[in-house]
């Protein structure tokens, strides 16, 4: 296989590791929120918005990644870098609406912020963003094997 080939189409894997990790940290948010008090828990909570923002913006920096690797591979393979961006797999197809499902977790993270912020109740929106970071959280892993069992078809 093509160096240049392999370079481009294992960035992804690499990046998308660390990025789960990441992942996985900020969603024991959960846990922590509930052993901090007071200040403490208000630093703690305003570093998780923050790095919550950030890791959505890496996801997608990820996703473009593997977009970039399936072009670099089909310029390598076909001569045209076109030939391979369209996922032909479900990890490739499911790639996509995670970021989308991402974003929205954040949008909600974001409405509850706001809500605190003006003194309103934000009780049932803290919830629907920690439900859903459940549903984030399954899902990522569930990709990340498609992805590993994904590795072996393209090496």
């Amino acid at each position: 296989m093509d160096i240049v080939r392999l370079i481009a189409l294992l960035l992804h894997p690499l990046l998308a590791s660390s990025l789960v990790a990441w992942i996985w940290w900020q969603y024991s948010w959960k846990k922590k929120s509930h052993e901090l008090k007071g200040e403490e828990r208000a630093e703690h909570l305003e570093m998780h918005e923050q790095r919550g923002e950030k890791l959505l913006w890496a996801a997608i920096i990820v996703a473009l990644v593997a977009v970039a690797g399936r072009a670099v591979a089909g310029w390598r393979t076909h001569g045209d870098f076109t030939a391979e961006i369209l996922p032909t797999n479900i990890h490739g197809i499911t790639g996509p609406i995670g970021i989308v499902i991402l974003w929205q977790l954040s949008r909600m993270g974001k409405r509850a912020k706001i809500a605190r912020e003006q003194g309103d109740s934000f009780s049932n929106l803290k919830l629907k963003h920690g439900r859903m970071a459940d549903i984030v959280v399954a899902l990522v892993f569930i990709h990340a094997f498609l992805g590993f069992l994904y590795i072996f078809a393209v090496l």
